[in-house]
């Protein structure tokens, strides 16, 4: 090429270069799927919910991947076992008739005998050959059974971490979560753990009042005063402090006990009548001085 040429040829474009590669087979993008997995493991931080379900959807697609992968290799092997036996068979059909070129003499048994060796020769290369594959696709498929059983205890790992996390945030986020989907009794559960594992954290009286909630939600009115009462005693300082004394109330209301619903209420309209519980103490006071004035 002259100079001029070489001057004048244009260099391909980035995006030419980025078009001509190849894409990536299926057991790269589960090599590299594992590593991001096993990353995210190994990160100290929490998951959201909806990044929960999206690594269980991604979880579940490599497996299904890795799941094709071995099928593929088992289905190969197959293959290469008949092609096998139907080479080894061949062999014998040519010591066969290598035997019976043995009988023959003359020229007829020097032809024969250098095509029967010739056969060998070439069905032996065949047969190494078929081996050597094998020996592949066994290799192959015991590393894709670790990396399924590495995937699995993975998920098995991350499972148990979402139901018992180690942080004290995503704990109280986990019990409020299950709170709000209705799973009071693994919400109760989770409420208690955090109780015991972080007593005097700020949001230790949040946790006792959602505690009573957990009853309160299963229409359990005495247990859930317990668990109430617990605010009142053990953080007066706390915001909760009317919202329990609310509850309180409306756990004896519903018993139909208005003699003691109407203390509590009314210990809200006193000491917190600026908070937000002071409304629904008010409204559900009224009620029960409704039904308690005589009929005329």
């Amino acid at each position: 090429m002259t100079e001029t040429a070489k001057s004048t040829a244009k260099p391909q474009s980035p995006q030419r270069l980025f078009l001509q590669k190849k894409p990536a087979s299926r057991s790269s993008r589960l090599r590299g799927g594992l590593c991001l997995l096993f990353c995210l493991a190994g990160a100290a931080c929490v998951t959201t919910a909806q990044e929960g379900e999206q690594m269980r959807n991604d979880i579940a697609s490599l497996r299904t991947d890795l799941k094709k992968e071995v099928d593929t290799t088992a289905v190969e092997r197959q293959k290469l076992e008949a092609e096998q036996t139907q080479r080894s068979k061949a062999l014998q059909d040519a010591l066969d008739q290598l035997s019976r070129a043995a009988r023959k003499s003359g020229a007829d048994l020097a032809v024969d005998l250098e095509k029967a060796q010739n056969d060998i020769t070439a069905l032996r290369g065949q047969i190494e050959v078929l081996q050597h594959r094998l020996d592949a696709l066994e290799k192959s498929s015991q590393e894709h059974g670790k990396q399924l059983e590495a995937m699995t205890g993975f998920v098995q790992q991350r499972q148990k971490e979402q139901e018992h996390p180690s942080d004290k945030g995503a704990l109280y986020s986990l019990a409020k979560q299950r709170l709000e989907q209705g799973q009071t009794a693994k919400a109760r559960d989770s409420f208690q753990e955090f109780l015991q594992k972080f007593p005097r954290d700020e949001l230790a009286a949040n946790a006792q009042y959602w505690l009573g909630e957990t009853y309160y939600a299963e229409k359990k009115w005495n247990d859930a005063i317990v668990e109430f009462q617990k605010v009142l005693k053990e953080h007066k300082g706390s915001d909760k402090v009317p919202d329990a004394l609310v509850k309180i109330g409306l756990s004896f209301q519903a018993q139909k006990d208005c003699q003691n619903a109407l203390l509590f209420f009314e210990e809200v309209l006193q000491s917190y009548k600026n908070s937000p519980a002071a409304k629904t103490a008010h409204d559900r006071a009224a009620e029960c001085r409704k039904k308690k004035a005589p009929s005329k």
